[in-house]
């Protein structure tokens, strides 16, 4: 799994180089971050907020198609609440998400673009309300938060690789200034014997 993820990782940054490599004045580079709302498909969670960071890249390959690709610091995670107890996950990926959209021109200063793509997670590090490590230290112990939500003793670590797929929309103003919203769902399952990752965004980012 690791090997498979290097060669993914390896593929999407030739790709970008490459796409920069043919056309470097074509391509906007730039900072973004913003809000996460995150949680798991599951019926027995609900949401938290967290926040992402990070650089992008915008490619328009042919107008008015383009491609963007971003290398994000992302908090996600989830809660689960019940009347015997509280519990909170925080995870935290490096969030490498690939979309294609289609941009529309509104007027000389504004445009708007649906978009389309994919994510890979890497999982770096975590916590609970008993300081543990949900990537690494659960194996650990007999007694954990996952092994008391899932009534098993022997329950495995989170998964630290993720891939899903995106769907949203950006909104420009005066080209530089870009706000974009979407939503992703994992096609991982997060741990062993429960739900996929399901998370919304709202970024804010400026472009060179």
């Amino acid at each position: 799994m690791i090997l498979k993820m290097k060669k993914f990782f390896l593929a999407v940054a030739t790709a970008i180089l490459s796409v920069s490599a043919v056309s470097a004045q074509e391509t906007l580079w730039g900072i973004t971050g913003g809000l996460n709302v995150s949680s798991l498909n599951g019926a027995f969670y609900s949401s938290k907020a967290g926040f992402n960071v990070g650089a992008k890249a915008e490619y328009e390959i042919a107008a008015p198609f383009f491609v963007e690709g971003s290398f994000l610091l992302s908090g996600k995670g989830f809660k689960h609440e019940t009347e015997k107890f509280n519990l909170k996950e925080d995870l935290w990926y490096i969030h490498v998400p690939v979309n294609f959209g289609y941009k529309f021109d509104i007027n000389e200063t504004f445009a708007v673009a649906p978009k389309a793509g994919v994510f890979v997670d890497l999982g770096l590090w975590g916590s609970d309300d008993n300081d543990n490590n949900p990537f690494s230290d659960y194996d650990k112990e007999e007694k954990n938060a996952v092994a008391v939500l899932q009534r098993d003793p022997n329950a495995s670590n989170f998964n630290r690789f993720d891939f899903g797929f995106g769907l949203g929309v950006n909104f420009w103003a005066a080209k530089h200034f870009e706000v974009s919203t979407g939503y992703e769902f994992g096609m991982v399952k997060a741990y062993k014997k429960d739900s996929n990752s399901r998370n919304w965004y709202l970024n804010i980012g400026f472009l060179f």
